[in-house]
């Protein structure tokens, strides 16, 4: 028995100092611990045990603070190697999120150079638009003075020429006027009535033709007139033809909300841009149902754009629409 204890305390100094890990500490205590037991049941070499037990201790005693610190140590290594880890995943997970920081960044460069090339283009549209307008415009006038010019030198001629032929007659009576005084003079008396005559007989053509003129002149200004009446019902026709095509070019779009009561009314003010764009819907008399209001507005911008017509007069008329949205089941 006493060498077999001698034997395991020669084994637990060998593993002693082979510097074991913390597993081998753990059995160098178990074997010391069986050591121990085996020694208790020896009484005849228990003094020479307990002499020989001093020294195992404090080897072990020695090294458990090796071992401590080369576990603190291995502790320290582990929580440096951890910190150097999550060091790392935090800058690889920086670079990522500057990444996609410089990607969003790019991204919306890219929306709002869009957005500005979009605009530009539009405003280049609006602005050819509003140069072909004022040349139509020009030409349109250019061409109504030259027809009122034109009308002008006309009524100018016809009139020099009406003077010219009232000129013409009056030399003429003034003429045989004269030629009948001079054969008054020879015949005084017997021409006296004669000439009475001639002169209420001059007159009356005189009246005449002055009738006459004057009621050329109002035919013409009726039939001026009537012109002027009939362009105005045309282009009223015209006019509400196109007021009808937008009605229903908004209503085909027109999505009513289902939960509105029938019978309510909506009346709006459309701003028409040239070419027939909207720019711009204002609620005049509210339904009194924000989802109903908001569902004809919608539906003005939807269908937009409208028929725009080349004539100045019906541009002018279609400017600005009110128009009556009743909904009804």
């Amino acid at each position: 028995m006493g060498h077999f204890a001698k034997s395991s305390l020669g084994k637990v100094v060998q593993l002693v100092n082979r510097k074991l890990s913390a597993l081998g500490l753990s059995v160098l205590l178990h074997l010391l611990l069986f050591s121990a037991v085996l020694l208790a049941g020896m009484p005849s070499v228990e003094k020479k045990v307990e002499v020989k037990r001093v020294p195992v201790i404090q080897a072990h005693a020695v090294d458990g603070a090796e071992l401590r610190a080369r576990a603190e140590k291995k502790r320290k290594i582990r929580e440096q190697a951890e910190r150097k880890e999550r060091e790392r995943k935090a800058a690889i997970k920086r670079k990522e999120n500057e990444k996609k920081k410089a990607a969003e960044e790019k991204r919306l460069k890219q929306k709002k150079e869009k957005q500005q090339r979009e605009k530009q283009a539009k405003e280049k549209k609006a602005k050819k638009a509003k140069k072909a307008k004022k040349a139509k415009e020009k030409k349109a006038k250019e061409k109504k003075v030259r027809e009122k010019r034109a009308k002008d030198k006309k009524l100018k001629e016809k009139k020099a020429k009406e003077k010219k032929t009232k000129e013409k007659k009056a030399k003429a009576l003034k003429e045989k006027k004269r030629a009948a005084e001079q054969k008054r003079v020879k015949e005084k008396k017997r021409q006296a009535e004669k000439a009475q005559a001639e002169k209420i007989k001059e007159e009356k053509r005189r009246r005449q033709l002055q009738d006459e003129i004057e009621l050329e002149a109002e035919l013409e200004a009726e039939t001026a007139l009537m012109q002027s009446r009939q362009q105005n019902q045309a282009m009223q026709r015209q006019l509400s033809q196109l007021r009808t095509s937008i009605r229903r070019q908004i209503e085909k779009v027109w999505n009513k909300p289902r939960s509105t009561p029938a019978g309510r009314t909506c009346k709006v003010k459309v701003r028409l841009l040239p070419g027939g764009e909207v720019g711009g819907v204002t609620v005049m008399v509210s339904s009194g149902n924000q989802p109903f209001d908001a569902s004809v507005e919608q539906a003005v911008w939807q269908a937009s754009p409208f028929p725009y017509p080349d004539s100045v007069e019906l541009r002018k008329e279609l400017k600005e629409l009110e128009m009556t949205f009743v909904h009804q089941e």
